[in-house]
């Protein structure tokens, strides 16, 4: 007999791609709403190429960021329907439990 999860795997994942400091360093960047290039996230975190490229990759996964490419360059945003939407489900998770 398997566990019921406590909240559903959508939850999950927003939750567990929210939970990285770095992931959370570059949610941070997006605060003036503008879009934002991976060059320009590199540039401005501090943090290497390769690890901007991974927790992009996770946060883009989760739902959390729309993507354009421009010729060689990707360009990111926040989708922030679906961040209001899994944040607002968390709320009504937290206040049925709690």
């Amino acid at each position: 007999m398997s566990k019921r999860p406590l909240i559903d795997r959508e939850l999950q994942v927003f939750l567990d791609a929210v939970s990285g400091e770095s992931r959370q360093r570059i949610l941070m960047s997006f605060l003036n709403g503008k879009e934002r290039a991976v060059s320009e996230l590199v540039e401005g975190s501090g943090l290497g190429q390769s690890t901007i490229s991974i927790q992009l990759g996770i946060l883009y996964r989760a739902g959390l960021l729309l993507r354009r490419k421009q010729g060689k360059e990707v360009y990111y945003r926040p989708d922030r329907l679906r961040i209001i939407t899994m944040v607002d489900k968390l709320s009504s998770f937290l206040k049925g439990c709690c």
